[in-house]
């Protein structure tokens, strides 16, 4: 009977303390706004990765001359740009000969495309190989990323329109931006299936005759950037009702 009682009790005292947090709890909930912002756009380049490969026959060449003549074969290909070795390996053939091959790319202007596999053959001699080997015409990391980031910036400004939205119909809401969620969906898959058929194209620019015209159309890749934002109106103005 005892403990009956005393349970009793403190239900009874735990009932006031739950019902006066009640407001409070309501009130946040009620105070909250929830968005899913979306915004896109195209990300757009002037240059092309292109991908060389160098087959040689070493001579009477040290390393320093060999490396001289690789340098001065790509700056034929393209000047003024950032070649890059990006792979090297050398060996030994049947005959004895010493054998290089060597890959390297750059990104290349657009202005400059025009006329790479004429270059490559007059880059060319017997024992000394320029080729082609790709030309991807997607955009680079950095301007899909000077996109995202500008797409950000649009949705920060969506947030600080729909506040401006929600306090001129509520006025002495004070509503403010809580939280911005970013949903980091790209849709790359756009790009690949963009580019595939420049890249297709490129692969067999060794069996097909040099282009005589222009550089091949660049291609622009759609991004979109997502974000779950939620409104708030700070505690005082929430409080006063």
């Amino acid at each position: 009977m005892n403990r009956l009682v005393i349970a009793t009790i403190a239900f009874l005292s735990f009932v006031p303390l739950a019902a006066a947090e009640m407001p409070h709890n309501y009130h946040n909930q009620q105070d909250k706004v929830v968005l899913n912002l979306t915004t896109e756009g195209w990300v757009k380049t002037d240059t092309a990765r292109v991908s060389a490969y160098i087959e040689l026959v070493q001579q009477e060449e040290d390393a320093g001359a060999l490396k001289s003549r690789i340098d001065s074969s790509l700056n034929t290909l393209a000047s003024d740009v950032d070649w890059r070795i990006t792979s090297s390996r050398q060996q030994l053939d049947q005959t004895g000969l010493n054998r290089w091959y060597v890959s390297a790319e750059a990104r290349i202007p657009e202005a400059k495309l025009a006329g790479l596999q004429d270059r490559a053959k007059e880059t060319s001699s017997p024992g000394y190989k320029v080729t082609i080997s790709d030309v991807d015409f997607t955009p680079s990391l950095e301007e899909f990323e000077a996109l995202r980031a500008d797409l950000r910036s649009q949705i920060y400004q969506q947030a600080l329109d729909e506040v401006a939205r929600l306090n001129k119909v509520m006025p002495g809401s004070d509503y403010h931006v809580r939280n911005v969620d970013f949903v980091q969906i790209y849709p790359m898959q756009t790009m690949d299936a963009a580019a595939r058929p420049m890249m297709m194209k490129s692969a067999t620019a060794e069996s097909a005759p040099a282009p005589q015209g222009g550089a091949e159309l660049l291609v622009s890749v759609k991004q979109s950037v997502s974000a779950r934002v939620m409104l708030g109106r700070s505690d005082q103005s929430a409080t006063q009702e």
